[in-house]
């Protein structure tokens, strides 16, 4: 048995012996050289690091053709966190309703001329219509009353005339009473010397209680009876330069609630030639509270606002003059008017 195990390895000897004999010279201590050698075992023991491997991706710079989910888009608010979302926008306050309907008035609704040739120029306001606007008058009776195109009225002969105001659509009016004695007509037969003899004048109005007047009224109409007599310091800061007419009476009756709803003054001038002066003081009275398109009136809320503006009447008759302010103004000047 040894002897066949002995022969196995000489013959195993010999055969690798033939076969060192039979390789290429150079090759003999190489066995990598051979292109069999090559193919079968790469030579794994240094990479080749002068070409990056593409078949991978490079992680080393960011991948921008997609958005990285780990930080939020800013374009749109962050639902996790309350405090990222955009600001709620909160509503203005509500401001009162402002009136845009056109309108046209005038300074005065009623008004009285004392003699022939004697004038007042009516002053028209327009509110909330086109810039150049015209305004045009009228009069209801010229053979009473003319007037012109600047809104000037003159006093013909005694008796009453409705002035109108017009501009477009609109219309305003108001009431010139002429109270005088008209001349004398000549004869017919044209003689100088046979004219007829002088009219006696009417003799002036009895006195007009205005506190009675105003204690009817205000049983009469809603709204009066809440006002109450101001005293003579108020009179003043609410009717600057009233205090300086001389007058026989001077009622002023308002109230001093913000909600400002309506007033009415009664006054008796002393001497006639203030009637036009204490006219202007309540004009001034009822525009301070009522305002204008670039000043809010000191009435404040909407509808005395309104009440100040539409209901507001100043008037005369002889001596006496009102500003009543109210739902009822024109009942109320109507039954002024039935004093004298």
């Amino acid at each position: 048995m040894k002897r066949r195990t002995y022969a196995l390895l000489l013959t195993l000897a010999l055969s690798a012996s033939l076969l060192t004999g039979c390789a290429p010279k150079g090759e003999e201590n190489d066995p990598a050289g051979s292109p069999a050698a090559s193919q079968s075992a790469p030579d794994l023991s240094a990479p080749d690091v002068s070409a990056p491997d593409i078949s991978a991706p490079d992680l080393s710079a960011p991948d921008t053709s997609a958005p990285d989910a780990s930080s939020p888009d800013a374009s749109t608010p962050d639902a996790s966190n309350p405090g990222s979302s955009a600001p709620e926008e909160t509503a203005p306050p509500q401001q009162p309703p402002v009136d845009t309907k056109p309108t046209l008035t005038l300074d005065l609704t009623d008004f009285t001329l004392f003699k022939a040739g004697d004038s007042y120029t009516l002053k028209a306001t327009l509110s909330n219509v086109d810039k150049g606007t015209k305004v045009t008058f009228t009069s209801g009776d010229e053979s009473v009353a003319t007037v012109d195109e600047n809104g000037k009225v003159t006093a013909v002969a005694p008796g009453t005339a409705k002035i109108t105001a017009t501009a477009g659509d609109l219309k305003a009016t108001c009431i010139v009473r002429c109270k005088f004695e008209a001349d004398a007509p000549a004869s017919g037969d044209g003689s100088s010397s046979s004219a007829q003899p002088e009219t006696p004048a009417t003799p002036e109005t009895d006195s007009v209680d205005l506190a009675a007047f105003y204690s009817t009224v205000s049983g009469s109409y809603t709204g009066l009876g809440s006002l109450s007599l101001l005293d003579s310091s108020t009179v003043e800061n609410t009717f600057p330069g009233l205090s300086g007419v001389s007058t026989n009476q001077c009622l002023v009756y308002g109230t001093m609630m913000s909600m400002n709803m309506g007033e009415i003054a009664l006054v008796e001038v002393a001497d006639a030639k203030d009637v036009d002066t204490v006219k202007g003081i309540f004009q001034a009275r009822i525009s301070h509270m009522a305002g204008d398109e670039t000043n809010p009136g000191a009435a404040w809320y909407p509808e005395p606002i309104r009440i100040w503006t539409e209901d507001s009447r100043v008037v005369s008759n002889g001596n006496y003059v009102m500003m009543v302010v109210g739902e009822d103004c024109d009942s109320i000047v109507s039954s002024f008017n039935a004093l004298f």
